[in-house]
């Protein structure tokens, strides 16, 4: 049985997606913000990036979870990246209110290296977290036992979670990525598992990311 695989990016308010995959009329702003609506007609994933939870940066309206859950279907999922730097803008207390609100369409808390650590009484409140919600978290270098590692294309760890840093403009290579994480997640337990690839890219267009999901549907995914 080969390997179901879902697929989405890191973040669904890309400024250069405006007018080339989101309709010129679609509201942008505000409450009346639907790029996410629109963006699961489309992807049944994301990667919600931890500045989103800016409140008062320029990226985001006040996060409300239950909005979110309200613009996507039953069965879309959530990632959330966490690191320490979000909270300058969100408590924690307030954060983790409201992935209690997600849980139901909420896959894991991803950990990136290279981001700013949390103070480890408040990544302990997070995995604690993670265990009530019956998540999973992920890690580029497994924080502890507790983490999952991401797969990347240079660090092929046995993982379901695939991060990649590819435009995905080049589909002989894309071909190659997909055999490459497939190999990888073979023998992962329970068999069956679903895994999932995020294309994180500055350059990535829906376009592509769409011509990638079509491969996976190809190649029986």
């Amino acid at each position: 049985m080969k390997q179901n695989i879902n697929i989405g990016a890191y973040g669904w308010r890309h400024s250069h997606w405006l007018n080339d995959f989101y309709p010129d009329d679609l509201p942008v702003a505000g409450e009346e913000d639907w790029r996410l609506a629109y963006y699961s007609n489309e992807f049944n994933t994301v990667l919600v990036p931890a500045d989103y939870w800016h409140s008062q940066s320029e990226q985001a309206q006040a996060v409300d979870c239950e909005c979110w859950l309200d613009d996507v279907n039953d069965e879309f999922q959530f990632f959330v990246e966490c690191h320490g730097g979000m909270f300058e803008h969100v408590s924690s207390d307030e954060m983790i209110k409201q992935l209690e609100i997600l849980q139901p369409q909420l896959s894991a808390l991803v950990f990136l290296e290279g981001k700013q650590p949390m103070p480890e009484s408040l990544q302990n409140q997070f995995y604690d977290l993670a265990e009530s919600l019956e998540i999973n978290i992920f890690a580029d270098n497994g924080i502890d036992l507790q983490a999952k590692k991401i797969w990347r294309q240079k660090k092929q760890h046995h993982s379901d979670l695939a991060l990649l840093d590819d435009d995905l403009t080049d589909l002989r290579s894309v071909r190659t990525i997909i055999d490459d994480f497939v190999s990888q997640t073979a023998n992962i337990e329970p068999k069956g598992t679903e895994a999932t690839i995020i294309v994180d890219h500055p350059s990535l267009r829906a376009q592509d990311l769409s011509q990638f999901r079509a491969v996976l549907d190809i190649m029986g995914h």
